[in-house]
């Protein structure tokens, strides 16, 4: 009998560094880690690709992203998307700013975007789902554009947000409180598009901070339906350092390795085992019915 309780574990960032890349895909073959989302713009894209054929249990969805590095098309393509050296601008603030004036143009971010996944499928990766860099694709505007390619592209699934942070900094509140406000928006609109998505999140109140202790709570208090987690394992490299330049600062960074350790702990391992929870990725939402 199929178990009532399915858990998707992501980790994002797959292709923005080696060391991340090789991270993921130990959590995966040693842990719980079923899925990852890949960012197409970034320097590990191809060994992340490469990583994805060894490993087909892996689930491999695209990882949006108009934020960090350069553009996949070319910058004059999509002059709202990029600062005058041909870059995304770096910084939310920034960004939301530049969405809330409306000069983010939205026929950009849908070339952006469309160039990205083509990518990713001209690499032999065919993408379980969408999500994006910093969740910027739950904004109503951008939503719309995933909608559109999720039924173009006959990639019907999605990261849905619904989870607030009640504690912590005024920002994580707000934060949490935003997106979750923003996916509650366009619930309808998932629907009638025939787009799947699971029936509950976390991640976003305690990113960076998913130790064994924390992975406990979320367990005990499983949900029935499918539940995704997200996570940000790896390796903490030289390298990682070195991209600053290119992909901004990650305060997600420092955490990365706390991460790795807990998802191959053999304790996590044998208490998933025990709840009878049935670890699945985006694909697997097919079978939900």
């Amino acid at each position: 009998m199929r178990s009532e309780k399915r858990l998707i574990v992501n980790a994002d960032d797959f292709g923005l560094s080696r060391g991340i890349n090789e991270g993921i895909i130990l959590a995966h073959q040693k842990g719980i880690l079923t899925s990852a989302t890949l960012m197409a713009n970034m320097p590990a894209f191809d060994q992340a690709v490469d990583l994805a054929r060894q490993n087909p249990g892996l689930g491999v969805g695209i990882h949006l992203n108009i934020l960090r590095g350069a553009p996949v098309s070319p910058p004059e393509r999509v002059p709202s998307l990029v600062d005058p050296e041909g870059r995304f601008w770096g910084r939310v603030s920034i960004l939301i700013r530049k969405l809330v004036s409306r000069r983010i143009k939205a026929e950009d971010v849908e070339r952006e975007w469309r160039a990205q996944l083509e990518k990713i499928l001209a690499a032999g990766i065919r993408p379980t789902h969408f999500d994006s860099e910093k969740h910027l694709h739950t904004w109503p505007l951008l939503f719309r554009t995933v909608l559109k390619l999720a039924k173009e592209y006959s990639i019907p699934r999605v990261r849905f947000i619904r989870e607030y942070c009640w504690s912590g900094s005024p920002a994580q509140i707000l934060k949490s409180l935003g997106i979750s406000l923003a996916c509650s928006f366009m619930k309808k609109k998932i629907a009638r598009n025939g787009i799947m998505r699971p029936d509950h999140f976390s991640g976003i109140c305690r990113s960076g901070r998913m130790t064994v202790r924390r992975w406990e709570k979320i367990l005990a208090h499983l949900a029935d339906g499918t539940t995704e987690v997200m996570v940000h394992p790896g390796f903490k490299t030289e390298e990682l350092d070195d991209l600053k330049g290119l992909a901004g600062s990650y305060y997600i960074h420092k955490f990365r390795e706390q991460e790795l350790r807990a998802l191959v702990d053999d304790e996590l391992k044998s208490l998933v085992r025990a709840s009878g929870i049935q670890l699945i990725n985006f694909g697997g939402l097919d079978k939900d019915g």
